[in-house]
């Protein structure tokens, strides 16, 4: 017996008078059971996992928990399901949809750090401007565009 089919019907096995049988019933069940159908395959039935489309499919997987072991070919399934969803993120990054978040976060930090810089170096760049101003209007002007300023770089990352 080769590895593949030892594993497929290893609960068919019962020990007996101190000796290893195989239960024929068992072991033909769980071989239909485990086993995939194709062409050279000796199985008269069909896989059982058989969905009619990729939303039963997906219900059918999420709809199982994570700490249950399921059947083989439950756990095709799945495998098959989170290998699509790896390669529908895979062809999004491809396709510039999708962007790493390590990469959204160094940009959002430089951009909130440009702004920072341009609100405190506003003292700096006005006070000499606005001291010898005594118009209140005029100072609120300059104010608002200023900030104007900042917020336009912002806007325009």
């Amino acid at each position: 017996m080769t590895h593949a089919t030892k594993s497929r019907i290893a609960a068919a096995v019962v020990e007996k008078d101190g000796k290893r049988w195989l239960d024929r019933d068992m072991a033909l069940e769980l071989w239909r059971k485990n086993t995939l159908k194709n062409n050279v395959a000796k199985v008269d039935e069909p896989d059982p996992v058989k969905p009619r489309d990729a939303r039963e499919l997906r219900q059918q997987v999420a709809g199982l928990p994570d700490d249950e072991i399921p059947e083989l070919n439950e756990s095709r399934a799945r495998r098959e399901h989170y290998q699509a969803e790896l390669a529908k993120l895979e062809v999004d990054l491809k396709r510039k949809e999708l962007v790493p978040a390590v990469d959204v976060q160094k940009e959002a930090f430089a951009l909130g750090r440009s702004v920072r810089e341009a609100l405190a170096n506003l003292a700096d760049r006005l006070s000499y401007q606005l001291a010898g101003e005594t118009d209140p209007v005029r100072i609120h002007a300059v104010l608002t565009d200023e900030h104007r300023a900042a917020l336009v770089e912002l806007s325009n990352g």
